[in-house]
């Protein structure tokens, strides 16, 4: 029997497993390799996958859905190989993770963790008044489904929200919303910038030195959505002077080169693109619910724009 779903992942059997035990009617297909997909891939209508090779799109002649794993797609917006009548939808699971991750270090910074280690290990009695997070101005560039997950954690935090999207209208959880244009009157108020932004022509490099220099001192950036929106020799310049400090989880050149001078500034957290990485179970669970819609001819969730880009 033809199978209905593909599915092209180095983890495809546990994504199999698992939907299999929900979908048992679905025809599924997994391969880690392109020769394993050869024979079916041309009757395939359904493939779940995120970087999957030209080889095997181009003959995907009555492809019908590409279910992205990923929840930035710029390298699937503008392939050639993917008809415009084939819907894109990303997933939009990986929004909570990545919150949890920029308050982890947001509450590693305000209550000065550091600090209470290196008082352990030298057995230092020492107290201090510590900051707290209520009235603190967080700024988000970005308010698809991660922008939107860290605003609602900032919100329970008692924090006020500036917001950045293309089209500004009002938003869940933030105080403020304002237009790309605006980012003058946005970025010398916060104290947290976080850029959860797509990569498209244009948020490449959004944030250069006259953006970053706005930045207030002692102000933190986060970078969680395209190494490529911000533009990382302005950064290295203006980390270098000691006014900001970064949490940098995406970079221009991934791996991150060990040449790279962001790896030893001190005011600089590097971690190798971590903040998403969400248990198979949540992105499983997303696509089935999406399949079943998908089959009763509902709009499916995470629709991609092929015009805007995400």
């Amino acid at each position: 029997m033809i199978p209905t779903l593909l599915i092209y992942d180095a983890d495809c059997r546990i994504y199999e497993e698992m939907i299999s035990k929900r979908l048992p009617d679905l025809r599924i297909c997994s391969s880690t390799i392109p020769e394993q997909a050869f024979d079916v891939i041309e009757e395939v209508k359904v493939i779940l996958s995120w970087k999957i090779p030209d080889e095997l799109l181009k003959r995907a002649k009555n492809l019908r859905w590409f279910a992205s794993l990923g929840a930035g797609n710029e390298h699937l917006v503008n392939n050639v190989h993917l008809p415009e009548a084939v819907i894109l939808t990303k997933s939009t699971a990986y929004g909570k993770m990545m919150a949890e991750y920029v308050f982890a270090y947001i509450l590693y910074f305000i209550r000065e963790l550091e600090k209470h280690f290196d008082d352990q290990r030298k057995r230092r009695w020492q107290r201090k008044n510590l900051r707290r997070l209520s009235q603190k101005v967080m700024g988000i560039l970005g308010l698809g489904s991660v922008g939107k997950e860290i605003a609602k954690r900032g919100k329970q935090f008692e924090m006020y929200i500036l917001g950045v999207r293309r089209s500004p209208g009002p938003t869940d959880c933030v105080d403020e919303i304002f237009g790309p244009k605006d980012l003058g009157q946005v970025i010398p108020r916060v104290d947290f910038l976080i850029t959860a932004l797509p990569l498209t022509s244009e948020t490449h490099h959004l944030l250069g030195e006259k953006e970053l220099n706005l930045m207030k001192e002692g102000a933190t950036l986060f970078s969680v959505g395209r190494g490529e929106t911000i533009d990382e020799a302005a950064l290295i310049k203006i980390l270098k002077t000691g006014k900001i400090q970064a949490v940098l989880d995406v970079f221009d050149t991934e791996p991150l080169p060990k040449e790279s001078e962001l790896w030893s500034l001190k005011n600089v957290i590097v971690t190798p693109h971590v903040s998403g990485i969400t248990p198979v179970q949540e992105v499983c669970e997303e696509f089935i619910a999406n399949y079943q819609r998908w089959e009763k001819g509902e709009p499916l969730f995470g629709l991609v724009d092929r015009i805007k880009g995400y």
